[in-house]
């Protein structure tokens, strides 16, 4: 039996529009833990406003293990990425009033430029 090894695929080419439907699925969390730091046109994708439309902090098993601080510097991260389109944000433990004016600051000054 010959062992011929599968075709791979370079995922680094992947278009833009496809990596960031994808990371779309994934969530906030994977994507600026794992995702995004996987070549250059992955971080590309992750940095697409697109990604960060909806973000989901609240029943990642990674909310449990860090820090609160870590935490609201993820979200804001996040939020700077969503370059003022974003639409949800959802977090428990770890929003803090200093963390919603922030979201809400952003917001604002994205749709006043």
């Amino acid at each position: 039996m010959d062992d011929v090894a599968p075709p791979t695929m370079d995922w680094s080419l992947l278009p833009l529009d496809a990596l960031s439907l994808i990371f779309v699925r994934l969530g906030a969390v994977d994507v600026l833990m794992g995702a995004g730091l996987v070549c250059h046109s992955w971080l590309m994708a992750a940095k697409l406003p697109e990604v960060w439309r909806s973000i989901d902090m609240d029943k990642h098993e990674v909310v449990l293990l860090k820090g609160d601080g870590v935490l609201c510097q993820m979200a804001k991260a996040a939020v700077d990425r969503s370059d003022g389109q974003l639409r949800e944000f959802a977090g428990r433990l770890f929003v803090t009033d200093e963390l919603i004016k922030y979201i809400v600051e952003r917001y604002f000054s994205s749709i006043t430029t």
